[in-house]
């Protein structure tokens, strides 16, 4: 992702209304999972998610980008700069890991899964959003650097070789689907780059962010079947050691030895 973009996710994630509704349905989905005790947010970014897990745990962020350690320096969260693929933390340390739009950021996301499946605890939950349906791939995914949209097939064939078993995977942002294919159309056509992170008028982002938490109710209930992202609880199962531990995690383990 742009590091130019931290400045204006930290400025927005706040109110706006598609950070406001993700992280709404996330932390629902955390509750009903029944995950207490560590938790890690896996490319926290600016640390927005962050103060929101303190009822669940104790929470720390990772983020690759110095830039997140700064904001979230300033809104006094945990966090340690790393690669989400060498996790300085030893095997079995978290109850609960999130992924919040993160995997698709790397070229190799069941490498990604399986750092995250290894320091889960057995038991532990895997939560974990992606956008959704390659065709609408747009100068938005340019812009933040994604490797790739996902289908439901795609998702959970990435999920299983990351050594994840799934126990809920759903479509979510269904209801304004209809409006991204329009403004991705109208993009197209206009060119130049989207990151769909604009000050909308306050009623309209009320009323957008409104949407969005009513389909958050209706996920809880049933799995959608189309949306422009998609969102999974999912548990860790064995995955046998294919490589040699990365240097990362021969640290992690050496330190908690001593």
């Amino acid at each position: 992702m742009d590091t130019s973009l931290y400045d204006k996710f930290f400025q927005t994630e706040d109110r706006h209304w598609w950070f406001v509704g993700r992280r709404r349905l996330v932390i629902e989905m955390l509750a009903r999972s029944g995950a207490r005790g560590r938790i890690l947010d896996l490319g926290c970014g600016t640390g927005g998610v962050l103060p929101h897990l303190a009822p669940y745990g104790e929470a720390i962020g990772l983020d690759p980008a110095p830039e997140a350690a700064k904001y979230c320096r300033q809104r006094e969260v945990p966090m340690v700069v790393g690669s989400g693929l060498e996790l300085p933390f030893a095997d079995g340390s978290f109850d609960a890991v999130l992924a919040l739009d993160v995997i698709e950021h790397v070229a190799d996301d069941v490498a990604l899964l399986r750092e995250a499946q290894r320091v889960l605890r057995p038991g532990g939950v895997l939560l974990v959003t992606v956008p959704a349906l390659p065709w609408l791939w747009s100068s938005h995914d340019d812009v933040n650097h994604h490797f790739r949209r996902y289908t439901l097939t795609t998702f959970q064939q990435s999920l299983g070789r990351g050594g994840f078993r799934r126990e809920r995977v759903s479509y979510y942002n269904a209801t304004l689907l209809p409006l991204a294919i329009a403004r991705k159309f109208i993009q197209r056509l206009a060119g130049g780059d989207e990151h769909h992170l604009e000050d909308l008028p306050g009623p309209l982002n009320a009323l957008l962010r409104g949407i969005l938490s009513l389909e958050g109710r209706l996920v809880h209930r049933r799995d959608l079947r189309i949306g422009a992202s998609l969102i999974a609880t999912a548990r860790p199962v064995a995955v046998p050691a294919a490589v040699k531990p990365s240097p990362a995690r021969e640290r992690a383990l050496a330190v908690a030895g001593d």
